[in-house]
C-alpha cells in the first residue's frame, strides 16, 4: 500500500493533466481510486482472518493444529 501511492497513483494523476484534465478532477479521482484500494484491502484482510478463525479455532475457541502427515 505504501509503494502504490509513491508509484501508481502520480502516474495516474499525471498522465490524466497531459491528457487535458483539470487538476481538481485528476486529484478527486486519485483520492477515490486510493479509498477503493484501501477498502478492498481492508475487505480482504478481513475475510481472510474470519476464514483462518474458523480453520484453526474449536467452537470453545480453543487453538486446533493440524495433525502432521506421516
Amino acid at each position: 500500500m505504501a509503494a502504490m501511492g509513491v508509484v501508481f497513483l502520480p502516474g495516474m494523476m499525471t498522465g490524466q493533466i497531459l491528457s487535458g484534465t483539470e487538476p481538481m478532477i485528476a486529484v478527486k479521482y486519485q483520492i477515490a481510486i486510493m479509498c477503493v484500494i484501501t477498502g478492498s484491502v481492508a475487505m480482504t484482510s478481513f475475510m481472510i482472518l474470519q476464514q483462518g478463525y474458523r480453520c484453526y479455532f474449536s467452537e470453545f475457541e480453543q487453538l486446533v493444529l493440524p495433525e502432521k502427515k506421516r
